[in-house]
């Protein structure tokens, strides 16, 4: 198999003078000529893959009812109904406290939010097509991002869904018809991604949309519609694919979906099922998890008017086949023949493809579980050709094809030579001889097949979910995937150059943010579903930079700048600079060695951990079962790729006793108090959490009525005895607070339960943030699945919470939301839209301490010792501080820090090893630190008795 790969990401060692170089003369700017690292290909997995998988079990687990768990059935609809009857009260109360002449003053009347990008990524689009008039004119849509037009050919674009409307798009079309072309169709629901491979998932569709005016505007088709939106209940909840049929009178329209195909007359109006299962017509009361129906269906027209079907023989019952598997095909897609039969073995989905020159030639591809199958059909001769031996499959080191439980799969045959095929799962790959040798096969998209997936290919992005070609130009490609939208202008090159066309596509799907807090930067840094850390410029330009990828998790900061810290799927967490340019200057792997080891209670797929404010050396880690803590970051070594155990120490009295550890805070002021919370519903308090005399109380209280996920705690930085917990899961009371320290909590849930005991149709709230303010008013912020709330009036279980940004954020899903003190910037993190900032005015801002003006030793301890030894030190500014051992005849036995010390307290440890690892004899040692002009030294004693 030939693979043409002309990228490579290259290795540039990492030696500790180049770190020195880049932090001795601190300055808060970021260097532009600092040397850039690229992360080196073996077992860093710095661009490690996403795990579909375990990103759906973990969405799974923090929104399923504990009291049946399971999502609630149709939840994105009944919730986003929740929202609009929330809105229709707050207008009708503006309106009462308006004529009664009230303040009607409240926090979103305040700020204003606008949109942060980042403009030049995309996320997860399995939708796209242009417009049969104007090939400029292409139509896409996000999998939570909603639908956008452009009329450019991508170099811009407008959204066009409405802020309260289903942002679901999965598949895409036009009625080309002369005289029709205004009409277009397109589905929603995603059933493999967003989901647990559960009919019963939690982000369904909502039937079909339609537009009649060229895709500016759109309406839901009240046929697709579910009459019983808290049950699964309609077929249309989950939309594969969808046709319409060009040589019709009448509005036809063909659609592929849960179940079947079903074929409408009139534009969408009434349906009939052609082929499948008819899931149509059922009895009131039913639910389709209960009734065993066919799985995956797609749906295809080729340009001579013929249609194509496939269903699986996979069905949503584990136990059951489907006895209609397998290809069909139609020449009206009411009446059907079988082609290929497949209901003998487990198939999944399969995907049709057809060249527009050569439309008799129709290519099969589909997911057998444990092997993919590519098929011909020579509409012809009735002839199908066997070609899966030639698909890529794992050999000569090259990736075999890997649809990720048929995740992303897709087939194209080029428009005018119908022996290029194109195949696509994680990779693309394309065929120059139509897949009947494995000679012609080359690798044009997705992961890195020959360094085991650790790099990506050029303007790419993994997971493949759409292809289409101009009409002008049929060498020219655009490839849609998790990325968003690719374009190439020669598909056949030997080596495929792309460029994005996500230029203010803003479909990205973020889990985290955090605004950075150091005064001197003006960006932001959030973790993604499969853009992996991505710093965001707080400009008007809205441009992002990808720091690290796979699926971006927490991110961290210090109020100094300096350090970065990003971390992706299961823990992996990197500490990170950067220069002007946000080019990676170092890395480091930081998380540590031994956490997460118990099967039962692993660490999650987005897994919390959390940088002291006071102390930007130190670092919180949710390991599982217990916590863990780092109290001097600095002297993990740059460039290393495993986890580590330098100064990494388990808290064992943090242990629980089930669910993993899912939320972590720590306090301002007074400094030192650790807050956190389980997948299980417990909440847990921490006095002293920075020493060996540390202090665990469970403060559970009324939030353990709920046993559900605690995926948020917020502080109030200016009184840590005030906190606010989050419970993300749906059926529940969703938000505690507390003014004593956790000893009580009251419901502060209010409007956002549609009823008080939590049950209904309310929202799964994410994150909260307490903002408080110079003239003492505080205002707290509620992340939710419907939009950003606020209020600065609590009032138990009846506090208001009012939608920020209702004309922008609008009703997407909002996961994270974080602000810093110095300047009141805000930015909340929404799953299918990007980032969205805007200003707090008058904010508290940090406590300023004083630290003296020179470095400031405190003893060592303990003194003597045999594991490690404590140095502990201040200094008044942030700067490099450097501490070597020496014996007691003054040779040099190991330099055990080179690193950055920030204003304040720090901490500098010793285990007694030199510096080939050894424990070294007993006795007297010098221990020296260096800062700046200043040098101050520790006598230490080693017993190893």
């Amino acid at each position: 198999m030939k693979l043409k790969n002309n990228y490579r990401f290259l290795f540039v060692p990492l030696v500790f003078w180049a770190v020195f170089s880049a932090v001795n003369s601190y300055l808060p700017r970021h260097k532009s000529d600092e040397e850039v690292v690229h992360p080196p290909k073996a077992k860093s997995e710095i661009f490690s893959r996403e795990n579909v998988q375990q990103r759906s079990e973990y969405m799974a687990q923090i929104i399923a009812d504990p009291r049946t768990g399971t999502v609630p059935m149709d939840v994105r609809s009944t919730e986003m109904k929740f929202a609009r009857e929330l809105e229709r009260k707050a207008s009708s109360d503006r309106i009462k406290r308006g004529v009664q002449g009230q303040n009607l003053t409240t926090a979103s009347d305040e700020i204003n939010w606008a949109p942060l990008g980042p403009s030049n990524f995309g996320g997860r689009t399995r939708a796209v097509a242009l417009d049969v008039r104007n090939e400029n004119v292409i139509l896409a849509g996000g999998v939570s991002g909603g639908m956008w037009r452009s009329e450019n050919g991508g170099r811009s674009w407008v959204k066009t869904t409405a802020k309260n409307q289903l942002h679901s798009v999965t598949c895409i079309t036009q009625d080309v018809r002369p005289g029709k072309e205004d009409t277009w169709y397109y589905g929603t629901g995603e059933l493999i991604g967003n989901s647990t491979r559960s009919p019963g998932a939690p982000f369904r569709g909502d039937g079909i949309f339609k537009s009649t005016d060229g895709g500016r505007s759109w309406t839901a088709l009240l046929s697709t519609q579910s009459n019983e939106p808290a049950s699964f209940s309609s077929p249309f909840m989950y939309v594969w694919d969808i046709e319409t049929n060009p040589n019709s009178e009448d509005d036809e329209v063909i659609a592929a979906i849960f179940g079947g195909v079903v074929k409408s007359l009139d534009g969408g109006q009434s349906w009939t099922t052609t082929l499948g299962d008819d899931r149509l017509n059922l009895a009131p009361g039913s639910n389709l998890n209960t009734i065993a129906s066919i799985f995956f269906t797609d749906i295809h027209r080729t340009s001579n008017g013929m249609f194509y079907a496939s269903l699986s023989s996979e069905t949503n019952d584990a136990n059951q086949l489907s006895t209609l598997g397998g290809v069909y095909g139609s020449s009206n897609g009411l009446n059907w023949t079988k082609i290929i039969n497949l209901e003998t073995s487990v198939a999944r989905r399969t995907e049709i493809g057809s060249s527009t020159g050569n439309p008799d030639l129709i290519y099969f591809l589909t997911d057998k579980v444990n092997q993919y199958e590519l098929r011909r059909f020579n509409a012809l001769s009735r002839q199908v050709t066997n070609l899966s031996n030639s698909l890529p499959d794992g050999v000569d080191n090259v990736e075999a094809l890997d649809s990720q439980n048929s995740y992303n799969l897709v087939v194209g045959v080029h428009p005018t030579n119908d022996n290029v095929v194109f195949v696509g799962g994680t990779n693309l790959y394309r065929s120059d001889d139509a897949f009947t040798s494995n000679s012609l096969v080359t690798w044009i998209g997705g992961y890195n097949p020959e360094d085991n997936g650790n790099s990506i290919y050029p303007n790419h992005h993994p997971d493949q979910h759409d292809l289409i070609f101009l009409p002008s130009d049929p060498n020219v490609l655009i490839s849609a995937n998790d990325g968003g939208l690719f374009k190439t202008q020669n598909s056949l090159a030997d080596n495929v150059t792309y460029q994005s066309l996500n230029n203010g596509y803003v479909t990205t799907q973020y889990y985290t943010v955090e605004v950075s807090k150091s005064p001197n930067d003006n960006f932001a840094i959030g973790g993604l579903q499969d853009n992996g850390s991505i710093v965001s410029g707080l400009n008007a330009l809205n441009q992002g930079v990808r720091v690290i990828g796979g699926d971006g998790g927490f991110t961290a900061s210090t109020r100094f700048g300096v350090y970065y810290y990003g971390s992706f799927q299961n823990g992996q967490v990197y500490r990170l600079t950067f220069n002007s340019s946000f080019q990676l200057t170092s890395f480091a792997r930081v998380d540590p060695i031994g956490s997460g080891g118990l099967p039962a209670q692993p660490l999650l797929f987005i897994n919390p951990f959390i940088l002291d404010p006071s102390n930007g050396n130190r670092m919180y880690f949710a390991g599982g079962d217990k916590i863990w803590i780092n109290r001097n970051l600095s002297q993990i070594p740059s460039g290393s790729q495993e986890r580590t155990f330098v100064n990494w120490e388990a808290l064992e009295g943090t242990s629980i006793s089930e669910g993993s550890i899912s939320a972590l805070a720590i306090t301002t002021t007074p400094k030192n108090i650790l807050y956190y919370g389980t997948a299980a519903g417990k909440v847990f308090k921490v006095i002293n959490a920075h020493s060996g005399d540390y202090e665990v109380t469970e403060i559970t209280g009324i939030i353990g009525d709920e046993a559900g996920y605690v995926n948020s705690i917020a502080i109030n930085p200016d009184n840590g005895d005030e906190l606010v917990v989050v419970l993300s899961n749906y059926g529940v009371k969703s938000v505690f607070h507390s003014t004593d320290g956790g000893i009580t909590f009251s419901d502060i849930s209010g409007n956002l339960e549609e009823n008080p005991d939590g049950s209904g149709n309310g929202p799964s709230v994410r994150w909260v943030k307490v903002v408080p303010k110079t003239n003492g008013t505080i205002e707290y912020f509620l992340a939710t699945s419907i939009g950003l709330f606020s209020t600065s009036n609590l009032n138990g279980v009846n506090t208001l919470w009012s939608q920020e940004g209702a004309e922008t954020i609008g009703n997407v899903p909002t996961n994270m939301v974080d602000y810093r003190r110095f300047d009141g910037k805000i930015v909340v993190a929404t799953h299918g839209n990007g980032l969205y900032q805007s200003q707090v005015a008058n904010v508290t801002p940090n406590p300023t301490d004083q630290f003296g003006e020179t470095l400031a030793v405190k003893n060592a301890f303990p003194n003597p010792f045999s594991d490690f030894v404590t140095i502990s030190f201040e200094i008044p500014e942030t700067g490099m501080v450097r501490a070597r051992v020496y014996n007691d005849q003054g040779a040099q036995i190991k330099t055990i820090a080179l690193g950055l010390g920030f204003q304040g307290e720090n901490e500098i440890f010793w285990d007694g090893t030199n510096v080939q690892g050894q424990k070294v004899a007993s006795g007297v040692y010098i221990i020296r630190l260096e800062y700046q002009n200043e040098t101050k030294t520790q006598r230490v004693i080693v017993s190893n008795n």
